[in-house]
């Protein structure tokens, strides 16, 4: 049995977004022993970030993927919010503020630098896949698809989305309740194509040039543009910076659901067409800009990624949770298992932090570290 440490945790978590990562961080402060365990490559979740070809000079770029920001109305997350702001973890971006949902903040230099932030004191093990649970004379077994052991814990904590959590749920040493819980919250999740778009020379009366740097748009085919360059702590977005400027598209729920399976160059392809439209449409109604030519290659698009799990759509009777992005937890005290995640609520980063605000309390009032 060749395990990953000889250690025995007090906690094991799966999952590396932002629930688990700020789960482990509470935690190690406590002074538990704590390990993360994640199937990527790093951390980050759904605020994963993609690596970029770099450029001339070698600086390595990346680019958010996945969730561009989040939100946070007055009140919420303040203490956690002014540490990570003092700690140049994260910026506030008033591009992307909207009065129903609060203040936007976004990760520096990247969102998936937050969960890096959180995790930096914590034992994490990248690219290995948990897919089953059980428990033995009160120590969980955490195992790979071969059944081989990786971790031992006194408390297992998972953090995935909720189809993955769903099939972990189905160890005998599980309640069964959750399982089924996960199961309805699994049907109410929805794949979102996203993808990079590259304008390698910025013209200064171009479209893109007058485009906001945050659109939500009612359209066929995409929902949001985010100006991924323009965000604060962007190593491209200095004064007089004369580099390529970024942007993602990202798809709207029922255009990715129905082309789930199509091939990801076809998506590109269709993805990138209904920009360059886009951009037709709104150059039309503003004679003074230069309208793109849809025969040139000035706009690039890097392969597109599918987030088959990408958004959480709560259903109703979470609805009032909704609005204030509240979420639960799951714990059980007697067997050391806890579930928290965006999906037991709003489905939103804010929501999964407040499912590991609860989560931990919880753990902490409920036991001793030994």
């Amino acid at each position: 049995m060749n395990l990953l440490s000889n250690t025995l945790y007090d906690v094991a978590i799966i999952g590396a977004g932002i629930a688990g990562t700020y789960c482990a961080s509470v935690l190690q402060k406590a002074g538990y022993r704590v390990c993360l365990i994640e199937k990527g490559r790093g951390t980050g979740g759904r605020a994963s970030s993609r690596r970029l070809p770099p450029q001339e000079e070698g600086v390595q770029q990346s680019c958010d993927l996945g969730a561009p920001f989040f939100h946070a109305k007055a009140g919420q997350l303040v203490n956690d919010i002014q540490q990570w702001l003092a700690d140049d973890v994260i910026a506030a971006w008033p591009a992307a503020d909207q009065a129903d949902k609060g203040l936007a903040y976004t990760g520096i230099p990247s969102m998936s630098a937050l969960t890096r932030y959180l995790a930096q004191h914590c034992d994490l093990y990248t690219q290995q896949r948990i897919s089953h649970i059980d428990r033995t004379d009160n120590i969980w077994s955490l195992r790979n698809d071969s059944y081989k052991t990786l971790i031992k814990a006194k408390r297992v904590v998972i953090t995935a989305p909720a189809a993955q959590t769903a099939h972990l749920l189905t160890s005998p040493d599980a309640p069964t309740a959750w399982l089924q819980q996960a199961h309805i919250a699994s049907r109410q999740c929805l794949p979102q194509w996203a993808a990079v778009v590259t304008e390698e020379a910025e013209k200064s009366n171009s479209m893109l040039s007058n485009m906001p740097d945050m659109l939500e748009v009612d359209h066929p085919v995409l929902a949001k543009i985010i100006h991924d360059t323009a965000k604060p702590g962007r190593s491209n977005n200095s004064a007089g910076s004369n580099k390529s400027s970024r942007w993602v598209l990202q798809a709207n729920l029922e255009w990715s659901e129905l082309h789930k399976d199509s091939n990801v160059d076809d998506i590109g392809e269709l993805m990138l067409a209904a920009f360059k439209q886009l951009l037709l449409d709104k150059a039309g109604a503003s004679p003074e800009l230069v309208q793109p030519d849809l025969t040139q290659p000035d706009l690039i698009i890097a392969t597109p990624h599918l987030w088959r799990l990408g958004r959480h759509q709560p259903s109703s009777d979470v609805s009032n949770q909704v609005e204030e992005q509240q979420a639960g937890m799951l714990w059980d005290p007697s067997s050391g298992l806890a579930v928290s995640a965006d999906w037991l609520g709003a489905g939103t980063i804010v929501s999964a932090i407040h499912s590991a605000q609860q989560l931990c309390q919880a753990m902490m009032v409920d036991g001793n570290i030994d």
